[in-house]
């Protein structure tokens, strides 16, 4: 028998015997089924998962927050009349620059005559003259008064802001009421402006003063100053800036729709543009390396006072309070409460898990 015939017939006689034992192992399965030794214990469903657990651990916590906003310019201050009167002088015409105390206009204000009050004694009666009248077209005619002059009072009214003076609502020598707006100051500041989730604005317990601005495609990152956040999570966002004078995000935007107002005063050497996209960086504060540090999501409450859900050694969970430091969003500092190797549960009891790859923030 040749080579490649010897090699078929031990081909031919391998396949027979792998079918044959499937055909075997097959049979067995099908008739007899599988026995479960009696030294092992079956599973036995309970219907609960285990708690996923994580274990407390030393890291360092670096309370960075980034907030997406916009360049917006300040509002024009407008300027009012102290009394109603005339508008006899103007210092500045529009378009002229002025500086904060800078004089505007003057308005005249008459003031009323006041008569004086009469006399308290009359005058005594004259006694009857003996002597005969002089006849009455003989007696000199006398003079009439000559009408009092008004007295005026003069207001100076100044720039209550730096900028650029406005088109003047009166005309000179007209007459204008009292709290009338006779011209307006368009400021030439900015702020940079943005909102944040009534969540975050925990982690700017510290109050921070300042953040980096970066305009894409603008000037190289600076630092804005007098770092203000809103007060109220229902109302429009708007606030008072340096000088008290109002000034708000873009239109259409309020609290309620994008949470907290956030806002800095824009360096006066920075050149910006009223509308320009921003990136605000807030340093918030930054903990000592080797804290105590665990998921956010094994916190019920992330500021303060907090409770976490401690495992013992059967993996039972017991409720178990701890003490907040600073908090980046992800994990949070424990100062007192854990100490590293203590294990916990992942997730606050009744939370929902956030998803798997999401970096989203959870709060128990």
């Amino acid at each position: 028998m040749s080579k490649v015939g010897m090699r078929r017939a031990v081909f031919r006689t391998l396949w027979l015997l792998i079918g044959l034992v499937v055909a075997i192992s097959l049979f067995k399965l099908a008739f007899t089924g599988s026995d479960v030794d009696a030294d092992e214990s079956p599973l036995t469903p309970t219907g609960k998962a285990p708690a996923e657990e994580v274990v407390a651990e030393k890291g360092m916590i670096a309370n960075s927050l980034t907030v997406d906003g916009t360049i917006v310019i300040d509002k024009p201050v407008a300027v009012t009349a102290p009394a109603s009167g005339v508008l006899v002088h103007r210092y500045v015409d529009s378009g002229a620059e002025v500086k904060k105390g800078d004089k505007l206009f003057q308005i005249r204000v008459e003031e009323e005559t006041v008569t004086g009050p009469e006399e308290a004694d009359a005058e005594p009666e004259a006694e009857p003259d003996t002597e005969e009248p002089a006849e009455q077209g003989n007696q000199p005619a006398e003079d009439p008064e000559p009408p009092a002059k008004p007295t005026y009072r003069w207001f100076t009214v100044v720039a209550p802001a730096a900028g650029v003076v406005g088109t003047y609502a009166t005309d000179l020598l007209e007459e204008t009421a009292e709290d009338a707006v006779v011209v307006s100051v368009r400021r030439q500041t900015f702020h940079a402006v943005g909102a944040i989730t009534p969540l975050d604005r925990y982690r700017l317990a510290g109050a921070p003063e300042k953040a980096t601005v970066e305009i894409e495609g603008g000037p190289k990152p600076f630092t804005c100053t007098n770092l203000t956040v809103g007060e109220a999570a229902t109302e429009t966002i708007e606030a008072e800036p340096e000088g008290g004078e109002e000034m708000g995000m873009p239109e259409g935007e309020s609290e309620s729709a994008a949470g907290s107002r956030i806002a800095c005063v824009v360096p006066r050497k920075v050149t910006v543009y009223d509308g320009l996209k921003m990136t605000m960086s807030i340093n918030a504060g930054k903990s000592d390396a080797g804290v105590v540090v665990i998921p956010v999501t094994s916190v019920k409450g992330l500021f303060g006072d907090g409770t976490v859900w401690l495992l013992g050694e059967d993996g039972t969970p017991t409720e178990h309070p701890v003490t907040l430091g600073e908090t980046d969003g992800k994990q949070v500092e424990v100062t007192s409460g854990l100490k590293v190797g203590d294990r916990v549960q992942r997730y606050v009891p009744g939370s929902k898990p956030e998803p798997r790859g999401e970096e989203e923030m959870m709060y128990g």
